[in-house]
C-alpha cells in the first residue's frame, strides 16, 4: 500500500473513532464522607454506594441530558449500592453525593459541573 493511502486509511480511522464520543465519556465520581455516587463509560447509569455504618441514608441528585432534577436514594445500609436505568441515549451529565440528616439540611457536595 502506497504512502497516501496509508494516511488516508489512518486519517477515516481516526475521524471514525471521533464520532464515536460516548464511548468516551467522561467517568463522574463524587465522594462525601459516607457516600459515593458515580457515573462511567458512557454515563447511561448512575450507581450510589454507602460506604459507612452510620444509619443515615445516602442519595443522589443528577441530571441526564433530555431529563433534569432526578434523584436516586440508597436506603439499604452501609456496604450496599443501587444503580438506575440504564440510558446512553440521555447520559448523566451532572451529579451530586448527598447525606440524609434528619432535622437539618443534608450533607451534599458540590454539583459536578
Amino acid at each position: 500500500m502506497s504512502k497516501i493511502k496509508r494516511l488516508g486509511v489512518a486519517a477515516f480511522i481516526g475521524t471514525t473513532l471521533l464520532g464515536a464520543s460516548p464511548a468516551f465519556a467522561e467517568d463522574i465520581r463524587m465522594f462525601n464522607d459516607s457516600v459515593v455516587a458515580k457515573s462511567y463509560g458512557a454515563n447511561g447509569a448512575i450507581a450510589v454506594s454507602d460506604v459507612k455504618a452510620d444509619s443515615r441514608e445516602v442519595y443522589a441528585n443528577y441530571h441526564r441530558k433530555y431529563t433534569k432534577n432526578l434523584e436516586l436514594r440508597n436506603s439499604n445500609g452501609n456496604g450496599t449500592t443501587v444503580t438506575s436505568a440504564h440510558d446512553t441515549s440521555n447520559p448523566v451529565n451532572n451529579l451530586q453525593a448527598c447525606i440524609a440528616v434528619n432535622f437539618y439540611p443534608d450533607n451534599c457536595t458540590a454539583w459536578w459541573k
